[in-house]
């Protein structure tokens, strides 16, 4: 925090080395000259040093006040850029954005929104991880990002934190474009029990969704023969096999190899939107970065 009185003695001191004389000085600080060759001398008994020669006329500083001055005007330089970048984070304009996102973030909707803010902020710097819900979560407690992108789970709704959702889709079961399955016309929630799967891991809210829709509808949820963290791994591991996977109507989107097998049974909804901490409110950019998530959401599902 910068200590206005503190300041003001660092003032007095560039006047006076400006001017190198205390009246002239003082007029400009419209104090009285006294005042100012006081607040010198205090300045002076602080750091022990003798900063002007006043046996000169005008004044020069001494070595001491050479260092000290360079100083001064480090420090004023330094208050001056802190101020600016303050101004620039209140207008929204300036800062830095430290976020996460899901996987499904990245195809489209947050590198429009980051193109379209950038041409009106230039000089936020985007500071981007992409990872699951549940490393997403971790991320965000522990203060390395200040919020994230991604599909709204019940581990977010209470107190601790704020969510905003963006837009709504449904999760699908997947495979490549010629899969046997996509042959069939729509078929049972069971006959995928038939084929093998590639899913993310238990903690992520996609197979969340997944669990609880065999459960609801008393069928045997079948283990998966390969599980990542990666959500790229499960796309390309989908394309170049028989594998079935599971993912949102907007991801699936960003891949048009990988087609959504014709199921009787509805799938299950997901709310997607932005989640922080309430404790630590958004910034105005974090606000306008989620603005433009939001426009660029609505004219995607259009």
């Amino acid at each position: 925090m910068v200590d206005n009185k503190n300041n003001i003695v660092w003032q007095y001191f560039l006047a006076a080395c400006q001017h190198r004389n205390m009246t002239t000085a003082a007029a400009e600080l419209n104090i009285s000259q006294p005042a100012l060759t006081q607040a010198i001398a205090r300045m002076e008994d602080l750091l022990e040093a003798q900063l002007f020669d006043r046996s000169k006329r005008p004044f020069v500083l001494t070595p001491y006040g050479e260092v000290v001055r360079a100083h001064a005007l480090n420090m004023e330089r330094s208050t001056a850029d802190m101020k600016k970048q303050l101004n620039a984070m209140r207008q929204g304009i300036g800062g830095s954005l430290r976020f996460g996102c899901g996987p499904d973030w990245v195809n489209e909707i947050l590198p429009l929104a980051i193109s379209r803010m950038n041409k009106t902020a230039p000089d936020i710097h985007f500071d981007m991880r992409v990872t699951l819900n549940d490393d997403l979560h971790a991320l965000l407690d522990s203060g390395v990002i200040d919020f994230f992108f991604s599909a709204i789970s019940d581990a977010f709704i209470g107190s601790d934190y704020d969510i905003e959702i963006l837009l709504r889709d449904n999760m699908v079961v997947v495979a490549r474009s010629d899969h046997p399955l996509c042959r069939q016309g729509p078929i049972d929630l069971e006959k995928t029990t038939e084929a093998q799967w590639v899913l993310t891991g238990d903690g992520t809210y996609g197979r969340q969704l997944l669990t609880r829709l065999f459960h609801q509808n008393r069928i045997v949820m079948p283990k998966p023969s390969v599980e990542t963290n990666s959500v790229r791994a499960m796309v390309n591991i989908v394309r170049s096999s028989d594998m079935l996977g599971f993912m949102s109507t907007t991801h699936r989107a960003g891949y048009p190899d990988i087609v959504q097998v014709p199921i009787k049974t509805a799938m299950p909804p997901r709310a997607v939107g932005v989640t922080w901490r309430s404790d630590k409110p958004l910034l105005p950019s974090a606000r306008q970065l989620v603005d433009e998530c939001s426009i660029v959401a609505q004219s995607l599902q259009k």
